[in-house]
């Protein structure tokens, strides 16, 4: 996968930043925030790059930045 300059740009920027107009809010973060023992994030989908972004709250692995990661379902238990 090759992420968008969208998508590069919103990484590292505060979770204040709003999603650029190709994210999407994808599953739970449709609803809400995923909450584990280690990070709570808001998943984000790009409809043009696929890429999976992740708004990251001040509990999130990094605290308060947007973040790339694995789609959801292929994140192990516990990790980001």
């Amino acid at each position: 996968m090759q992420a968008c300059d969208l998508c590069h740009l919103l990484v590292g920027a505060p979770t204040t930043v709003e999603p650029h107009e190709n994210l999407a809010a994808s599953g739970a973060g449709a609803l809400g925030m995923n909450i584990n023992s280690r990070w709570v994030d808001r998943p984000w989908r790009c409809t043009v790059c696929g890429a999976w972004m992740f708004q990251n709250a001040a509990h999130g692995e990094p605290p308060n930045v947007w973040r790339m990661g694995r789609r959801p379902q292929d994140r192990p238990q516990g990790r980001t």
